[in-house]
């Protein structure tokens, strides 16, 4: 896609790409994994999803500080090169343009990811254990 082309796709779009960060983390396995997500979804403006290929990702909603009020990238032409990669080889994944959710799942809070375990049949909960007196 050329840049004219990439140009294009954008005009309209609120700027979705640029309003997170997502980096992919581990799938949970065990309780200490399903206790990290509970703890990273205790903070404002994070969420885990997992996306169509069923990878999990620690996402937090935040805008480009370069972004403007018209929703475009004030450092286009210098923008990092992940800018540039997601707007020219994976447009196919434009949140923008698809018209399927760019994820499976999507927690917004620790209830949501416990009642997701809790429909999955796993047991996450600490078990209490009291400290030995000495």
């Amino acid at each position: 896609m050329s840049k004219n082309e990439a140009l294009l796709t954008c005009d309209g779009c609120p700027g979705q790409c640029c309003r997170h960060v997502a980096t992919e983390i581990d799938e949970p396995v065990c309780k200490r994994d399903y206790d990290h997500i509970r703890w990273y979804l205790l903070h404002k403006n994070v969420f885990v999803f997992v996306d169509q290929n069923g990878d999990w990702f620690l996402e937090f909603a935040t805008d480009c500080e370069q972004l403007d009020d018209a929703h475009c990238c004030t450092i286009y032409e210098k923008r990092p090169r992940i800018c540039r990669q997601y707007g020219e080889q994976e447009h196919e994944v434009c949140e923008y343009l698809s018209e399927d959710a760019p994820y499976i799942y999507r927690f917004h809070s620790a209830e949501e990811f416990e009642a997701y375990l809790a429909q999955k049949g796993i047991d996450w909960r600490w078990k209490n254990r009291k400290l030995k007196q000495q």
